[in-house]
């Protein structure tokens, strides 16, 4: 016995009113509050023309007040202890006060057959237990002790006699109701907490297999950037330069972050059809014949096949076609003109050009900053899109293009050092 109710109160100081059930019971409270302020000024009303005694009125303005502060702190605060402390002291005293004085002619007992099913829901189980076991002792200290006398002339005798039993079955009737109301409640809510964390569970396993996907992704992409670059002796490092420049550019731009990532990814494999050219023609120490020339222009016809043919790559395959496309309609390999060169693909354009004028070539050396500003600036609306090139001088003016060649060259010599790429070569 003594277990089954420690069990019981255990399971009573469980907070059953959590989540969206908290939300609905403070909009209750707060309902029930408002009604309980609207009440006491009608019975004001009705009290005042009936000429009712001071004390009668008073109480009824205890009520405006109690029910007005108690839906102040539940509806707007959403404090809904400090609402159920002041509902629960309400009810003790408006109830002590008409069960005392036989408020209506002994009438306003009747009102207190609410208590344990009102209180007990609205406020919680435990709350109606003490006010119902409270009310349930006040009525046999009135009815069944020397009291009674007193009591009788508010209270017919049978009222005194059977209430206090009447009312005890009640509490007994409600009491069990309510705390199998009020475990169920428990039991779902701990399912549910369960549910929710496995759910938290599997979300996190998720995310991180998601991580390493991405992270797998991107070492894919980097190995891809390094053999291209392997593939040309004279561009080492190229592909890992135009990704930051790139990604610079668009970050000035406000992208958000996936964005850029997306954009540093498709800049990586810009030159991914070099692969597809030979050699002698990649690797020729001196200037290209027109006939070479062509051949390698194809590269970026093959890139666009090459990434292509995955659904997930399209953007990417569009940068590797288009970036040697021109602005004004002059670039390969189709002759696309202003905004109908996708968008990524003028930012690369804008890049790969930047990096090849500044790096050294076995025919010339990198070009000087003061050059290198002036042919961006001629190319602007004719090789390159004007608004993009505006920001990509800002970042050069602003010193910002030398610190991301010095991170790119750091990234570079990382995959020296794990071997992927030949430092001698």
């Amino acid at each position: 016995m003594i277990r089954w109710i420690k069990n019981l109160w255990h399971d009573l100081n469980q907070n059953i009113f959590v989540g969206d059930r908290l939300q609905k019971n403070l909009i209750a409270i707060t309902i029930v509050s408002v009604i309980s302020a609207l009440f006491g000024i009608v019975m004001i009303i009705v009290n005042v023309v009936s000429h009712a005694d001071l004390i009668i009125i008073l109480s009824s303005v205890f009520f405006i007040v109690s029910g007005t502060a108690s839906a102040i702190a539940s509806g707007i605060f959403k404090a809904r202890k400090v609402s159920v402390v002041i509902a629960t002291i309400t009810s003790i005293i408006i109830f002590t006060y008409y069960a005392i004085t036989g408020g209506i002619g002994g009438f306003s007992i009747v009102w207190a057959t609410l208590m344990p099913i009102g209180v007990s829901y609205f406020l919680g189980v435990k709350y109606g237990f003490f006010t119902s076991i409270y009310y349930e002792l006040l009525c046999i200290v009135l009815f069944y002790t020397p009291l009674r006398e007193t009591m009788s002339k508010y209270y017919p005798e049978e009222i005194m006699l059977r209430y206090p039993i009447i009312y005890l079955v009640l509490i007994i009737f409600t009491l069990v109701a309510m705390v199998q109301y009020h475990r169920m409640v428990l039991r779902d809510n701990t399912y549910v907490d369960r549910l929710n964390e496995e759910v938290n569970k599997q979300t996190a396993v998720a995310i991180e297999r998601l991580k390493k996907l991405e992270q797998m992704s991107d070492e894919i992409v980097n190995t891809l950037a390094v053999a291209i670059d392997a593939k040309d002796r004279y561009t080492n490092g190229h592909s890992f330069r135009v990704a930051a420049y790139s990604s610079a550019l668009v970050k000035e731009l406000g992208w958000n972050d996936e964005d850029i990532h997306a954009m540093h990814q498709e800049a990586m494999l810009h030159d991914i059809g070099k692969i597809g050219i030979s050699d002698l023609v990649l690797n020729k120490p001196g200037r290209l014949s027109d006939e070479e020339f062509e051949t390698i222009k194809q590269h970026s016809t093959i890139g666009g096949k090459i990434l292509g043919a995955s659904g997930n790559l399209i953007s990417a395959a569009y940068v590797a076609r288009y970036h040697h496309e021109r602005y004004d309609g002059g670039g390969y390999p189709s002759g696309l003109k202003g905004e109908s060169i996708p968008l990524h693909a003028r930012v690369v354009s804008i890049a790969d050009a930047y990096d090849a004028m500044r790096s050294d070539r076995i025919y010339r050396k990198g070009l000087s900053a003061d050059i290198i500003r002036k042919e961006l600036i001629n190319g602007r609306g004719t090789q390159f899109d004007p608004n993009l090139l505006d920001v990509f001088i800002k970042l050069f003016d602003e010193g910002k293009l030398d610190e991301i060649t010095t991170i790119a060259n750091k990234q570079l010599a990382a995959a020296v050092d794990l071997g992927l790429i030949d430092e001698n070569r």
